[in-house]
C-alpha cells in the first residue's frame, strides 16, 4: 500500500461515502493520522453534510406545513411575523444542535474495522505482548493515563496484548484476545454513557459490536461470529461487575 504523498482532497469525499477500496481507504486514514489539516478538512465536510441533510429534512418538513401556514398567514401581519420568528429561531436552534452531532455509527464501525484490518495486515496486532492484564495495564497507563485495563477473562479467550489506537481522533486502549483461530480486537474508553447490550453488525468480513458497561464504552471487532463477541462482552462485563 503507497502512502499518499499529496493531500487527498477528492479522496476524502469517496472515504466519506464509503466508495473506496478497503487498501485505498487505510491509505487516506494513514495520511489523516498525519495531517491535522486534512483531519480539519474531514470534519468540515462532515458538518457540511450534516447541515445540508438538515436543510433538505427542514425543506420537506415545510412543504408539508404549507396548508397550515397559509391560514397562519391570514391572521394578520403581526401574527406572520410573529410565526416566522419563531419558525427561524426553530430551524436556527435545530441546525446548531445537528451540527454538534458526533458522526454517524456507520463512520465509527468502518472506522474500528479498517484498524483491525490494518493490524492484521501489518503483522502489528499489539505493542506489547503479555497474557498479564496487570502488566498490560501499567504499560497502557503510562501511555494514556485515562487507559481502560484489560481484564483476563477465560471462557476460552486468552489475553494476547494491547496497544494503543485512535477512534474518532480519540486516544484508546485495544487490547487483544484470541479465540480459536480468531483476533478479537476490543477498543475501550471511558465514557458517561448509560449502560448497553452489546449490539453486533456486519462490515464487510467483519463483525463489530458496541456496547457500554459501568462508565466504558466498547467497540468490539473480529472475523468470527456474533456469538463470540457476546460471549466475550459478557465475560468482561463480568470481570469488572
Amino acid at each position: 500500500m503507497e502512502p499518499l504523498n499529496e493531500h487527498p482532497r477528492e479522496a476524502l469525499h469517496a472515504y466519506l461515502d464509503d466508495e473506496l477500496s478497503l487498501e485505498a481507504s487505510l491509505a487516506v486514514e494513514d495520511h489523516l493520522a498525519s495531517c491535522p489539516a486534512c483531519r480539519r478538512e474531514l470534519e468540515t465536510f462532515r458538518a457540511l453534510r450534516r447541515l445540508l441533510q438538515s436543510a433538505r429534512s427542514t425543506a420537506a418538513t415545510e412543504a408539508q406545513a404549507e396548508p397550515a401556514l397559509a391560514r397562519v398567514r391570514a391572521l394578520g401581519s403581526r401574527r406572520r411575523r410573529y410565526v416566522g420568528a419563531g419558525m427561524a429561531m426553530a430551524m436556527a436552534a435545530g441546525l446548531a444542535a445537528l451540527a454538534l452531532l458526533p458522526s454517524s455509527g456507520t463512520g465509527i464501525v468502518r472506522e474500528v474495522a479498517a484498524l483491525h484490518a490494518r493490524a492484521l495486515a501489518s503483522g502489528r496486532t499489539v505493542e506489547v505482548a503479555s497474557s498479564d492484564p496487570a502488566a498490560l495495564g501499567s504499560w497502557l497507563s503510562t501511555r494514556l493515563p485515562e487507559a481502560v485495563a484489560p481484564v483476563a477473562v477465560g471462557g476460552g479467550f486468552s489475553l494476547r496484548g494491547a496497544r494503543i489506537d485512535s477512534v474518532e481522533g480519540r486516544p484508546v486502549s485495544t487490547a487483544v484476545y484470541q479465540v480459536g483461530g480468531h483476533l478479537v480486537d476490543v477498543f475501550a474508553w471511558r465514557s458517561e454513557e448509560s449502560d448497553s447490550e452489546p449490539r453486533p453488525s456486519v462490515t464487510g468480513r467483519w463483525t463489530v459490536c458496541r456496547w457500554a458497561h459501568r462508565g466504558v464504552a466498547y467497540w468490539m471487532v473480529s472475523d468470527g461470529g456474533s456469538d463470540e463477541l457476546k460471549a466475550l462482552a459478557a465475560l468482561i462485563k463480568d470481570r469488572r461487575a
